[in-house]
């Protein structure tokens, strides 16, 4: 429901939650689109609600230009039912921010004061989180336990070193996770923080991490349990994105792991039952040693994301001799390839407006993909192969199929493209 008539925008909104008193079996609320924030009135409204455990807010309506209304201190005290909560940032506020000249202090102070009143209230009941590092309560949430906590998922930006130090003292707080992603831009002194610094006394039973730049000597990697099935040792933001913005606006830093770092890792790991790999790496003199690690260590390998870059801009990008390697993994379902080949046919925002030569380029385009297709099509459970196109805010994979397959042997609109 939208907070402003984008018509008459001095209409008076209607009041938020009329229908949720008819609507009993409700369980989840997302907020989308709504400009300004979500007013707290509105928070409270939902928490009122006897059914509802679910709150989710996107990173168009955060608490920017909501005004601040007085807080209960202690939230549980009000029957405290929230499961999940998810609230969404722009990982690139802060680079935007310097851009424009705008300062951010005031968004950052009212959404440390909005999260820490809601979060902390979760500590018995919060089941999944998916929280900006920049503004949420970390030291504090390491203070409690969270016994029922499932999923945790931390974005946004590392502005301040505190912040890398408050994560390893958080996750032995929660023994039960299954799902934890640290996706978080780093700057100069948060380079490859830890997410844990000792072994803790007990392994978790993680089935899936997700890491951005990670340290190849966290202990994380020795305590993640036997049942992983996913796992991704990947960049944020994407490497590809650092050519978009000046470096007098964009303090984020790109430390992406080598061939070799990403191989120490795996080797860290026991995870038999792997089905779902994404690698971001630098290649070097260890790569083709890193390729054939992959299905001795994950028999059960289904889907791999590869983001390579060569060590040089010089370099030749052997992808077919890459691509022959991964036919070793026996049941390789779906390969996502970025191995960074610079033309133009890969980087729609450079596309020629002469519609001849952008048609040239996506036959190009779609020749290496075809290419690709009849080396991996002699495995077995082979479905599609995927190339990137670098569009202007986001990545998108097109898919290639075999000639066997029953739809489209070129896919712009699958739902895997994003």
């Amino acid at each position: 429901m939208p907070f402003f008539d984008p018509v008459n925008r001095t209409a008076t909104p209607p009041p938020f939650g009329l229908e949720l008193d008819y609507l009993p079996a409700v369980r989840s609320v997302a907020f989308e689109l709504a400009q300004g924030g979500v007013p707290w009135f509105v928070i409270m409204k939902c928490l009122d609600h006897p059914n509802l455990t679910s709150i989710s807010i996107d990173e168009e309506s955060t608490w920017r230009c909501t005004t601040p209304l007085s807080i209960p201190p202690d939230l549980s005290l009000h029957g405290f039912r929230l499961t999940e909560f998810t609230y969404t940032t722009s990982q690139w506020r802060e680079t935007e921010s310097r851009i424009r000249g705008t300062d951010l202090q005031p968004t950052y102070t009212q959404e440390s004061i909005y999260l820490r009143a809601l979060v902390l209230a979760m500590s018995d009941t919060a089941e999944s989180l998916t929280l900006p590092v920049e503004t949420a309560p970390l030291f504090e949430m390491a203070a409690i336990d969270w016994p029922r906590l499932r999923m945790l998922s931390l974005i946004g930006e590392y502005t301040h070193p505190d912040q890398c130090r408050a994560i390893p003292l958080l996750l032995p707080r929660m023994p039960y996770l299954r799902s934890l992603s640290v996706k978080v831009i780093q700057r100069e002194g948060t380079r490859h923080p830890r997410l844990l610094q000792a072994l803790p006394e007990t392994s978790f039973r993680l089935r899936s991490l997700a890491v951005s730049y990670p340290d190849p000597a966290d202990p994380i990697f020795l305590s993640i349990g036997d049942g992983l099935t996913s796992l991704s040792l990947c960049d944020s933001p994407r490497h590809y994105f650092q050519s978009r913005y000046s470096s007098e606006s964009l303090l984020a830093i790109f430390p992406t792991l080598t061939s070799s770092e990403c191989l120490t890792i795996l080797k860290r790991i026991s995870a038999p039952q792997l089905s779902i790999l994404e690698l971001v790496y630098e290649a070097d003199a260890a790569e083709d040693e890193l390729l054939q690690y992959l299905p001795r260590a994950f028999p059960l390998l289904q889907e791999l994301e590869l983001h390579r870059y060569p060590a040089s801009s010089a370099d030749a990008v052997p992808y077919l001799h890459i691509t022959r390697m991964l036919t070793a993994i026996k049941y390789l379902r779906a390969l996502y390839l970025n191995l960074d080949i610079t033309e133009d046919v890969y980087k729609s925002w450079k596309a020629p407006r002469n519609r001849k030569l952008q048609d040239q380029l996506v036959r190009s385009r779609n020749q290496r993909g075809r290419e690709l297709v009849r080396v991996l099509q002699s495995c077995e459970h082979f479905e599609y192969v995927a190339l990137p196109i670098h569009a202007l805010y986001a990545g998108v994979w097109v898919l290639y199929r075999p000639a066997w397959w029953s739809g489209f042997n070129v896919e712009h609109d699958s739902p895997y493209a994003v």
